[in-house]
């Protein structure tokens, strides 16, 4: 048989540059690579973005309404770090009768604390992530799924360590973004954050003095959000500033869920944060019947390159057994909205 020889760090770059997927240098692509992250709390954040990718201030608005407005960039503004505000979260994944899954999606289209469901091409078909206020909500949706008809089987898979979570594409793929750690926990903002918060979630303002607009809908000085908008972004509590994606708009078309286990789970796991085709990279809970740990988000701009991605991941990670949960639809995909039951 054989030996699988692990390949050094500068081999491994060399793979990682040689297999990642490259976009024509024109304008439109160059919004794109630059637009979805490091955003500027600035108060003409689009101008400074203009100067980096050679454009004007109006080019660039004009460009990201545009691709705002084609259903490309799905969703702008801050992505928040759920647990540094206090939230807690899991991944649930669930055996579902084939003839129940559609109900079963209906109902959670109107609870807000489910932002993501996926039928995925396995038994355990259907795979959904619950982020609420505190454990005992949490646990509140997780049993109410639990007993809906046509569950055969539910579990659920926490976090325990996060190695990558940076969904870009294109361009902005391949730098890598700052590594979570998870352990502890943020206190809730303060009210004044809180409400600075519920403004940046809603719709941010695409046009030249974004935060002059924030700050009068948040009834704040534009120099007070900024500042305070600008610690979170230092501390973490904004992990991501800038546009998501409808990555298969984007031309990314084929994604795969891949859940891995074996006796090096923290070695690949860092191996597989450092590929720019791997959005999402975590270590995980096991549960009874289910022992995979090691759980690694792919996209690619067709099968071919995809064959070719879980080639390398396997050369990465000799000896590790894994199995793909290949997307068969969305079910639901939004965004998590924050401290909207502190309204009066």
């Amino acid at each position: 048989m054989m030996e699988t020889t692990m390949p050094s760090g500068n081999d491994k770059t060399q793979m990682i540059m040689n297999d990642t997927d490259h976009m024509p240098d024109k304008l439109r692509d160059r919004v794109i690579g630059r637009i979805q992250t490091d955003f500027p709390v600035d108060e003409r954040p689009f101008r400074l973005l203009a100067e980096d990718i050679s454009c004007s201030e109006d080019e660039l608005i004009e460009s990201v309404k545009s691709l705002v407005s084609e259903g490309i960039i799905r969703e702008f503004g801050p992505v928040f770090d759920a647990r540094k505000l206090g939230y807690v979260s899991t991944l649930a994944a669930a055996v579902v009768e084939h003839d129940r899954v559609a109900e079963l999606a209906a109902d959670m289209l109107v609870i807000p604390e489910i932002t993501h469901n996926y039928l995925r091409d396995h038994e355990r078909n259907l795979w959904f992530t619950i982020t609420a206020r505190d454990n005992g909500t949490l646990k509140a949706v997780f049993e109410r799924f639990k007993k809906f008809p046509g569950v055969k089987n539910i579990i659920s898979l926490p976090v325990t360590k996060t190695y990558k979570i940076r969904a870009v594409f294109g361009e902005a793929a391949a730098h890598k973004g700052r590594v979570l750690e998870y352990e502890t926990r943020n206190e809730h903002p303060a009210p004044k954050g809180q409400r600075i918060i519920r403004t940046l979630q809603e719709n941010f303002p695409i046009e030249p003095s974004p935060y002059k607009t924030i700050a009068k809908q948040a009834g704040m000085e534009e120099n007070e959000v900024m500042a305070i908008v600008s610690g979170w972004v230092v501390s973490g509590i904004i992990r991501r500033f800038g546009a998501r994606l409808n990555h298969r708009r984007a031309g990314f078309t084929t994604n795969i869920l891949t859940a891995w286990k074996g006796n090096e789970t923290d070695s690949w796991g860092q191996f597989f944060a450092d590929l720019p085709f791997v959005s999402h990279c975590y270590r995980r809970a096991t549960s009874e019947g289910w022992d995979y740990d090691l759980y690694a988000m792919l996209h690619a701009t067709s099968e071919q390159h995809m064959r070719k991605h879980l080639e390398l991941m396997k050369t990465l990670a000799p000896g590790a057994r894994f199995i793909q949960l290949k997307t068969i639809y969305e079910l639901k995909k939004s965004a998590m909205k924050y401290f909207l039951e502190d309204i009066l």
